[in-house]
C-alpha cells in the first residue's frame, strides 16, 4: 500500500503553471504517465470558474501486511515505489491525499436502520474521466455553502478546484465521453434542485431545474439523490417531499444537448429510504434501485401490514422484502451497483430472517445486519439474493462494489467493500457472480475507509478501481483511493 501527499498551497508558489482542461496523452501502465514523464505534480493557476491549486507529492507510505482473512492490519517500511499491479488487494492499494483549500460541509441525520443516523460530511462523488483523469464532487461549507468539483490527473495529483454554485450543495455528478459533466445542484432553503452542464474549465453551458407539479426536494434527511449520465441522457433520482405531506422520490431525465427535462415518474417508491441510479451502455439502460418502508408492497393497516423491500425501476422488478414500519423504520438499506456485462451486480444490507408484516416486526436488540448481492439483468430481472456475510452480533453497512478487471485475468468479477460497525472495521473482498468469496475479506481500515453510503467504488477506464472520502466535517484533506489492475487505457484527448 503506497500513500502520497498532494498539497494546495499558495499559487505563489507555483514553478510552472497549467490552466483549462486536462491534459491529453495516453496511459501504458494504468496511471496515465511514465517514470520519465508522468504528470504528477502539476501545478494550477486560477480561471474565472474556480479555485486553483498547487500540487506536490511525496511518498509518505506504509506497507499493510495481513494478519488473516479479516485480521487487523500492521505497518513495515515501505520504499515509496508504486504499489505492485499483481497479487492480493491489500498490495494494490494506494492512497493519495489531496489538500484543498476549504473543508468539506458536515453530513446530516438520514433513516438508516430502524432509526436515524448521521451520515458524517456530505455526498462525495468520484466520476472517472476517459481522459484518464478524475472528477470528485463535494460541498464545502465554511461560510455560505459551495458545490466544488476537485478535477485531478491521471496520476491523482490535484489540477483544479471547480467552484459550480455558490450557496447550493452538490447532490450529484456525472461526465461524459468527452469530458463535459453536470451536476445536481440542490437550494435547501427555496427547496429547488437543477441538472447544471458545464465544460471541464467549470464554464455553465445549461442549467435545468427539475420540478414536479406536487412535490419539491425539501431536505435529504431521508432518501438520497442520484446523477448519472448515458445514451446522451443524465438521470436524476431523488427524494421529494409531498404537498400533501408525504415523502417519495422521483425520477427525470435531462438532455445533454437541449437541457429538456422530461419525467420517469413524478412519485415513486414511499417512502424512499435509500437509492441509486446506474447506467450499463450495454444494456442501453439504466438501473433505478430503491429500498422502501411501505409502498409498493403494502396494503392495509400500516401496524399489521407494513412490509418494506428493495425495488427496481420503482415497482417493476422485487429483489427482496425487508421489515419496515411505513413511519421512517426500515431494516434495509442500499450500498451500490456495479455495471456487469450484461447488468448490474447490486449490494445492499439487511437481515437475513424472512421478512414479517408489522410495525413491531424487527428487533435491532436480537437481529442484524448482513451484506447481500443480487445480479440484475439487462431487462432488470433481479438474480437470487446471495448473502456475502453471516456475522451473528455484528452489523454491517455501507457496502460498494465495483466490477475488477485485473490485466492477464478475464474471469467475470468484483470488488466489494463493507463497513463492520460495532467493531469499525473496513472490509474489502473479491467475489465472482454468484458471490463466491475470491479472496479476503481483508481489514483495510488502517489506510483506507469510505463514506457512508455514498456509492463510492468506479471501476476507472483502465480498470483499476477509484473511491474518495474525507475523514470528518471541516477536513480539507480528501483521500483518493486506488486499488491498481494492471491495465492500460489510450487517453481520450480532451
Amino acid at each position: 500500500m503506497r500513500m502520497r501527499s498532494n498539497s494546495w498551497v499558495p499559487l505563489l508558489l507555483c514553478l510552472g503553471c497549467y490552466s483549462g482542461p486536462l491534459p491529453a496523452g495516453d496511459a501504458t501502465d494504468g496511471s496515465g504517465g511514465s517514470e520519465d514523464g508522468g504528470t504528477a505534480g502539476t501545478v494550477g493557476t486560477t480561471t474565472n470558474a474556480g479555485t486553483m491549486g498547487t500540487t506536490t507529492s511525496t511518498t509518505t507510505s506504509t506497507e499493510p501486511t495481513s494478519t488473516g482473512s479479516t485480521g487487523a492490519t500492521e505497518s513495515a517500511d515501505s520504499t515509496g515505489e508504486e504499489p505492485p499491479v499483481e497479487g492480493p488487494l491489500l498490495d494494490r492499494l494506494e492512497v493519495t491525499d489531496v489538500e484543498l483549500p476549504e473543508g468539506v460541509k458536515a453530513g446530516v441525520s438520514n433513516w438508516r436502520i430502524w432509526g436515524t443516523g448521521p451520515l458524517l460530511v456530505a455526498p462525495v462523488f468520484t466520476v472517472p474521466l476517459a481522459n484518464c483523469g478524475t472528477l470528485v464532487g463535494l460541498t464545502t461549507g465554511a461560510g455560505s455553502l459551495t458545490a466544488r468539483v476537485a478535477v485531478l490527473d491521471a496520476d491523482d495529483a490535484l489540477v483544479e478546484v471547480l467552484d459550480l454554485a455558490s450557496g447550493l450543495e452538490l447532490r450529484g455528478l456525472a461526465a461524459e465521453d468527452d469530458g463535459h459533466f453536470g451536476a445536481l445542484v440542490w437550494d435547501d432553503a427555496a427547496n429547488r434542485i437543477w441538472v447544471r452542464r458545464y465544460d471541464l474549465t467549470g464554464a455553465e453551458l445549461s442549467s435545468t431545474e427539475l420540478t414536479n407539479a406536487d412535490n419539491d426536494p425539501t431536505d435529504f434527511g431521508i432518501g438520497d439523490s442520484r446523477l448519472e449520465h448515458g445514451g446522451g441522457t443524465y438521470g436524476a433520482y431523488y427524494h421529494v417531499h409531498s404537498l400533501s405531506g408525504h415523502e417519495g422520490d422521483t425520477l427525470k431525465w435531462v438532455a445533454a444537448d437541449t437541457g429538456m427535462q422530461t419525467t420517469g415518474w413524478a412519485w415513486g417508491c414511499s417512502h424512499s429510504m435509500s437509492n441509486l441510479l446506474r447506467w450499463n451502455a450495454a444494456a442501453d439502460r439504466f438501473l433505478p434501485v430503491c429500498v422502501t418502508d411501505c409502498y409498493p408492497g403494502t396494503s392495509g393497516d400500516f401496524a399489521t401490514n407494513s412490509i418494506g423491500g428493495v425495488y427496481l425501476d420503482h415497482s417493476q422488478g422485487h429483489v427482496i422484502d425487508v421489515d419496515a414500519g411505513c413511519n421512517g423504520s426500515v431494516a434495509g438499506e442500499l450500498g451500490g451497483a456495479a455495471p456487469s456485462p450484461d447488468g448490474w451486480a447490486l449490494v445492499f444490507n439487511a437481515h437475513q430472517a424472512p421478512a414479517t408484516p408489522g410495525q413491531g416486526s424487527y428487533d435491532p436488540g436480537t437481529m442484524n445486519q448482513d451484506v447481500a448481492l443480487s445480479m440484475i439483468s439487462g431487462t432488470l430481472a433481479p438474480g437470487p439474493v446471495v448473502w456475502l456475510t453471516d456475522t451473528a452480533g455484528i452489523d454491517e453497512d455501507d457496502a460498494s462494489i465495483a466490477r475488477w478487471e485485473p490485466a492477464g485475468d478475464d474471469a467475470e468479477q468484483y470488488v466489494v467493500g463493507w463497513h463492520e460497525r460495532d467493531v469499525e472495521r473496513w472490509l474489502l473482498a473479491r467475489i465472482d457472480p454468484a458471490g463466491a468469496l475470491l479472496e479476503g475479506p481483508v481489514d483495510v481500515g488502517g489506510v483506507a475507509r469510505w463514506g457512508r453510503r455514498d456509492d463510492p467504488f468506479r471501476e476507472h477506464y483502465d480498470g483499476d478501481v477509484m473511491w474518495a472520502w474525507f475523514d470528518a466535517p471541516g477536513s480539507t484533506t480528501l483521500h483518493v483511493a486506488r486499488l491498481r489492475s494492471g491495465g492500460s487505457h489510450r487517453c481520450a484527448p480532451f
